[in-house]
């Protein structure tokens, strides 16, 4: 595998309809499968069938790339200077850039579509998707189809905030940053006014470091906490 991503070790990956994605430890983003729509971000509709480079330094503005989202025909990336791309295909508006049209290559949202607030991690449905805020804002946007709860069945185009009502005054945190150095995987909701809990009492929330307290080894524990309190969202 490191040999097929230019001798790169991978630290994430995602898989679309028809369409994979490999991030490598150094943030470069490889790509193969499908790309009808411009879902592999290469300036075509070829396919791939072998992983491709699609370069940071051409397609991302000289930034790495920290993580990958894939919905059917559509990819979202997020870049280490916190901004959100987009490509692939748009005729839901899944692509969050005021059109239905189909990207070819990486094409940024602007900070402005969050209330210039750093975007930390996103997620693509089939047609739709979602980014969440260094403050742990949700926003939505892409299908319209009335049974998509999240999007209450409106066509939305741009990313718009999720109304706070609907989830019941939490914020959204994510902590699934790949942690290469530990080899550890981590998830952790609810125990940090930063990671998703409503309530500022909740335990480790007046701490920035306190990131998650779960069954696990005490020394795993530190490790997982300090490498999370590293990170914006932590």
């Amino acid at each position: 595998a490191g040999e097929a991503l230019g001798g790169a070790a991978a630290v994430l990956v995602a898989a679309g309809g028809d369409h994979t994605l490999a991030v490598t430890l150094a943030g470069a983003l490889w790509v193969w499968g499908m790309g009808r729509h411009g879902q592999l971000g290469l300036g075509d509709t070829d396919n791939r069938l072998a992983p491709t480079l699609l370069g940071a330094e051409m397609a991302f503005e000289g930034s790495q790339v920290l993580m990958v989202a894939c919905g059917n025909d559509h990819t979202l990336a997020v870049t280490k200077d916190y901004a959100l791309w987009t490509f692939g295909r748009g005729d839901h508006g899944a692509l969050g850039h005021n059109d239905k049209d189909d990207k070819l290559v990486p094409t940024r949202i602007e900070a402005q579509h969050f209330g210039n607030a750093n975007i930390i991690c996103a997620a693509a449905g089939q047609s739709h998707s979602a980014a969440v805020t260094e403050e742990g804002a949700l926003y939505t946007w892409g299908d319209e189809s009335p049974d998509d709860r999240m999007l209450a069945g409106q066509a939305k185009l741009m990313p718009t905030p999720m109304a706070t009502h609907l989830l019941q005054g939490a914020r959204v945190g994510c902590c699934g940053h790949c942690l290469p150095l530990l080899h550890i995987l981590a998830f952790a909701m609810g125990t940090h006014a930063r990671l998703g809990s409503a309530d500022e009492a909740a335990p480790g929330a007046a701490d920035a470091t306190a990131c998650a307290y779960l069954m696990m080894p005490g020394e795993l524990v530190r490790q997982l906490v300090e490498a999370c309190g590293s990170w914006p969202e932590g």
